[in-house]
């Protein structure tokens, strides 16, 4: 008589990542040039979460956990740009303590003036963003319906393949991008982008770009094998 084969446990789940408690931060978000965001308008990080209150894309606070965050970095600049700008550079990880730095390459940029981003955008079409906040995981459908503006709403899901609206992570401009950097950092979050975390979907290019490509620079420099890990991957 045959006996079934021992039933096998689903895989563990990922993860989230560990975040070291720091000073609450409230950051403003900045007004758009033609006067369109609501004064009260802000970004706020507690120990209860993360929490965006946003007058003209949201319709109720978007309020997230702690967890549900996995990288915020800032890339500091105006919001108006011209010519091809790439924000929030993308860097090939060489391993767990070794990344290329973006002086030696990069495999691309989360946002670009020509290409926009993978990344929902609070942002006006025409501003560049200044903060980067990357999603463990998707958001809920039901969350989405339930915080963002219909119109908002209906935009993400036309630009989206699936046709269904999708938030991988946020773009924002805030008022006070070095506050910003510091305030993510207290809390432990990373503040660097790899080809770990951004896939190749979600990156954008420029011509001017220099591939962060050892084989194509006649092998990886001394620099970069032997790079310290950046903050917040330690």
């Amino acid at each position: 008589m045959s006996v079934p084969p021992p039933s096998v446990p689903p895989p563990a789940a990922t993860p989230a990542p560990i975040v070291s408690a720091g000073p609450e931060l409230v950051l403003a978000l900045e007004a758009g040039r033609r006067g369109r965001r609501g004064a009260a308008d802000h970004l706020s990080l507690s120990r209860s979460g993360l929490r965006i209150e946003h007058e003209r894309v949201l319709r109720a606070p978007l309020e997230l956990a702690l967890g549900a965050l996995k990288v915020a970095t800032v890339d500091p600049g105006p919001a108006r740009t011209s010519g091809a700008v790439g924000r929030f550079a993308v860097l090939r990880r060489l391993g767990p303590k070794a990344v290329i730095p973006e002086s030696e390459g990069i495999v691309g940029w989360l946002w670009t003036s020509s290409g926009g981003s993978g990344l929902t955008s609070l942002c006006e079409d025409d501003e560049a963003p200044n903060l980067a906040l990357v999603l463990a995981k998707p958001l809920e459908e039901a969350l989405l319906r339930a915080v963002f503006a219909p119109d908002f709403l209906a935009a993400l899901a036309a630009r989206s393949p699936l046709g269904r609206p999708t938030v991988l992570g946020v773009l924002l401009r805030v008022a006070d991008g070095f506050r910003a950097a510091d305030g993510f950092k207290a809390w432990g979050y990373p503040d660097v982008l790899t080809d770990r975390e951004i896939p190749p979907t979600l990156r954008r290019h420029l011509p001017t770009d220099r591939p962060a490509d050892p084989a194509l620079q006649g092998g990886l420099d001394t620099r970069a094998a032997t790079s310290v890990a950046p903050p917040g991957f330690r």
